[in-house]
């Protein structure tokens, strides 16, 4: 046995006749073997990669295809719709422009996607703005009635004032509910 496997071995002997107040134990750790081959070079760019693992995520997920636009009501009365400016942060805005978007559920999580696209409802640090991001940043959702809530941030859908029109997953400010409507 190897001086520093027999050094571990007597570690948790120790441990266990000590602390535990059991008979020593032997642990038998088994020698990893490499391999002589070398590994295969990657054939095109990681960003290629990642977007054949996407891709074959999607196959394996499931999404009714079916978009809906999302319309926001604060108290009861509606306030506009979810869409998005041209850096893809949720905002409100009226029905023509609003984002058409599609549950996506994936391992038993609820996810938002932007119809004909791979983006995803995802929510940000810090003050927890709502945006559309690639699959890495996707965030998962719970649907309630009209309440639609984060996973991330754990709070539902808000937004701060009808001076600021970024839509937010932030309790700290006023909740918003949701109704689908058909795109």
């Amino acid at each position: 046995m190897n001086k520093n496997l027999a050094t571990a071995s007597h570690r948790v002997d120790s441990i266990c006749s000590s602390k535990l107040k059991q008979p020593p134990q032997t642990i038998t750790l088994k020698e990893h073997l490499m391999s002589s081959k070398p590994p295969e070079q990657p054939s095109g760019s990681f960003e290629d990669y990642l977007k054949q693992e996407l891709d074959s995520l999607s196959v394996s997920a499931s999404s009714n295809g079916l978009g809906k636009k999302l319309e926001l009501f604060a108290a009861g009365a509606s306030i506009g719709w979810l869409g998005e400016n041209s850096s893809e942060w949720g905002i409100i805005t009226g029905k023509d422009a609003a984002v058409i978007i599609e549950p996506y559920v994936y391992n038993g999580v609820l996810y938002y996607k932007k119809a004909g696209t791979k983006r995803y409802l995802s929510v940000s640090d810090g003050y927890h703005y709502i945006g559309f991001y690639n699959w890495i940043g996707a965030r998962g959702w719970t649907l309630n009635g009209n309440v639609l809530t984060s996973l991330y941030s754990n709070s539902q859908l808000s937004y701060y004032s009808s001076d600021n029109n970024y839509v937010y997953a932030n309790a700290s400010y006023t909740p918003l509910t949701v109704v689908f409507h058909d795109a």
